[in-house]
């Protein structure tokens, strides 16, 4: 019953962590199977849904489609659905904890991500590519060359901190708040957005606009910028200044998700700031507006296409601009001939 009752209450030991984590990684499986699980069942209902063509059109622009070219573009809004819904599983629990003084169930939040996200994704990926063709989405995402190397440097951040955040900084409040923010609170920035893109792009453009303009202010400005750096750094400097600052089983794991985490972050700040700056004060936008007195409407509509946050929004924004540069070169070629 030790092991049993380590693994329940998700105990700071290595049997409780590993059990704990392991529980996570059958469960979320299960929820996120496309065959037989609960997203088999979101995705037919979405399907079904009277305001489905409304998000296959929204989501034929999206950055998303570029990189995984789904036959269905609507599947990326499941997908998103699906990211909500784990941010969100992960943010009660490590909420519930906090309130009731149980840290326990802030450590199973915390294996919410390194369980059912990290450990899963890497054994569906082995599963991918040692039993073709493996479980879908995953060998999807794996026909983009920039899907494993982007995995690889995304997981290994929760892989890093995780399990030693569990072991010994659990019942830290510092700790807590920055895990809560950092894994719960983009549920709360992103679910607006699961009602917005079932909306009519046109019709609706300034309410998605705003839409965007929420995400960018609470997710990318507030916490993980505004939020992340002084609380990153204040838990980095407690683990230095711990009894375990001296372990470099501890330290050098929280050096590189702190250097990995912050990169990205800056990353993902820099092209937003970047996109609302060329679609806002571009050229091509002056002219729109000197053009049409309801031209606001289409510019509003541009940015929050453009703008769009996805699961790998860096990537998606990067490899879009790369095909859009493609397409300009393969045109100019074109017209020199």
């Amino acid at each position: 019953m030790g092991l049993l009752s380590d693994i329940v209450f998700c105990e700071p030991t290595v049997g409780g962590q590993i059990g704990a984590a392991i529980v996570q990684l059958l469960l979320w499986s299960f929820i996120t199977n496309y065959d037989y699980g609960v997203m088999a069942h979101v995705h037919k209902y979405v399907k079904r849904q009277p305001w489905y063509p409304t998000v296959q059109e929204n989501m034929k622009d999206d950055d998303a489609q570029v990189i995984w070219d789904f036959p269905d573009p609507g599947f990326n809004y499941v997908t998103f659905f699906q990211t909500i819904m784990h941010h969100g599983g992960g943010g009660v629990l490590m909420s519930l904890g906090m309130l009731l003084g149980q840290p326990w169930l802030w450590r199973h939040g915390m294996l919410v991500e390194v369980g059912g996200m990290d450990l899963l994704d890497a054994f569906r990926i082995a599963n991918v590519k040692f039993f073709p063709p493996g479980t879908f989405p995953t060998n999807v995402f794996l026909k983009s060359k920039l899907f494993g190397p982007l995995m690889a440097f995304h997981h290994s951040v929760g892989l890093c901190v995780g399990i030693p955040v569990n072991m010994y900084f659990s019942e830290i409040y510092e700790f807590q708040l920055f895990g809560l923010m950092t894994l719960g609170f983009p549920a709360i920035c992103l679910g607006p957005g699961l009602i917005i893109k079932t909306l009519d792009k046109a019709k609706y453009a300034r309410l998605l606009f705003a839409e965007q303009m929420w995400v960018f202010l609470t997710f990318s400005l507030g916490s993980r910028t505004i939020f992340y750096f002084p609380a990153a750094w204040s838990c980095f400097l407690h683990v230095w200044r711990s009894p375990f600052g001296s372990n470099w089983n501890v330290i050098l794991p929280f050096t590189w998700a702190l250097l990995a985490m912050s990169a990205f972050n800056l990353m993902i700040l820099g092209i937003q700031l970047n996109s609302f700056y060329k679609r806002l004060f571009g050229k091509d936008t002056l002219h729109a507006v000197r053009r049409s007195s309801s031209s606001l409407t289409d510019i509003v509509a541009s940015v929050s296409v453009e703008f769009g946050l996805t699961n790998m929004f860096v990537a998606s924004r990067l490899v879009a601009r790369a095909h859009k540069a493609k397409d300009r070169v393969k045109e100019q070629h074109t017209k020199d001939q």
